[in-house]
């Protein structure tokens, strides 16, 4: 006897479950294996992150990465720096020119870059993803203010902008009134700052993109039905328009969430970052006088760990893009 058949449908084709539009990214994305991989590496940084931030809390002051190995009683550490070693855990990847762990500092700005990174990005895609949903759906004077805004930012410098920037909000009201808050305890004004500057200056590339996408999408049939049925502006615009150019603010976020983090080692560099936790651009900007010292672990380990999130970051981006573009599907 032949096998069972599947039952038919009333129009005479075969049934066959369907997939939401989350289950079918899912499955493109997992054909990636280079991007499965990365999204491992991404989530164990994010589980670091959350982790360092849960230490925090739970430890209080002064904090592991306060204290030197020879202070917490760990035989065969001195005060000065001490190469990598497998003596203790701590030890791991060497000690500061202060003797203290480089492998809780690491762990600790973790959870600086992944703050930087995510609200630092999420202010910049919100922004940027609004104006340009906007400007390219409504046109008109709408669309006007908006490219002369964005414009206006893209002329200037952008290193002399988050600069300026920086300055201007570090000695301003708002930090006045953030130090006032209850949550300042678990954000440093510094780290604040930050994410502020780079979610005010960040988001003019993904703006330009998604109105022009906006653009082309809104002169597409079907948009164009949805409006002459008289469907209202908001749903067709985050209902039928919005789902085609969201892909841009994946990739978008991706870059944005790099760039963040980077902008953060330039600013805590010059002087004007995170300046009373451990960063990542904190470890980098003491390694130019330990390097005189032939101290090179502390710059190995915070700029190896940049790299490997940085490129994480974007290779899980680019998978994401395309799994989620609707042009693409196979």
């Amino acid at each position: 006897m032949s096998a069972p058949q599947t039952a038919p449908s009333a129009d005479g084709a075969a049934k066959k479950p369907g997939r939401s539009p989350g289950q079918e990214a899912w499955r493109r994305f997992k054909k990636n294996k280079a991007a499965v991989l990365f999204l491992g590496v991404f989530v164990a940084f994010a589980s670091t992150a959350i982790a360092a931030q849960l230490v925090e809390l739970v430890q209080g002051s002064p904090f592991t990465y306060e204290l030197t190995l020879a202070e917490q009683g760990i035989e065969g550490f001195t005060e000065s720096s001490n190469p990598p070693s497998t003596d203790h855990w701590q030890g791991l990847l060497g000690t500061t020119a202060a003797g203290k762990s480089v492998l809780v500092r690491v762990f600790h700005g973790t959870k600086v870059a992944f703050v930087v990174g995510t609200f630092g990005a999420g202010l910049s895609v919100l922004i940027g993803m609004t104006l340009g949903l906007f400007a390219g759906f409504l046109g008109g004077w709408v669309d006007e203010v908006v490219q002369y805004i964005y414009s206006t930012l893209a002329s200037i410098p952008y290193l002399l902008l988050i600069l300026a920037l920086a300055f201007l909000i570090r000695q301003g009201p708002i930090s006045a009134w953030y130090v006032e808050q209850s949550f300042a305890e678990y954000i440093s004004l510094g780290l604040f700052n930050i994410v502020l500057v780079i979610g005010l200056t960040s988001w003019v590339t993904l703006c330009r993109l998604v109105r022009a996408e906006v653009k082309k999408v809104r002169e597409l049939e079907y948009v164009q039905a949805a409006i002459s049925l008289g469907y209202g502006r908001s749903r067709i615009l985050f209902r039928h328009v919005l789902p085609n150019v969201f892909h841009l603010v994946i990739i978008n976020f991706s870059l944005t969430f790099v760039t963040a983090i980077k902008s953060e080692v330039i600013l805590t560099f010059l002087g004007v970052g995170v300046d009373k936790e451990p960063s990542w651009g904190q470890m980098i900007a003491d390694a130019k006088s330990e390097l005189m010292r032939g101290i090179w672990w502390p710059l190995l380990a915070s700029g190896g760990a940049l790299f490997l999130l940085a490129l994480s970051v974007n290779y899980v981006g680019d998978a994401l893009r395309d799994a989620l573009d609707p042009r693409l599907r196979d």
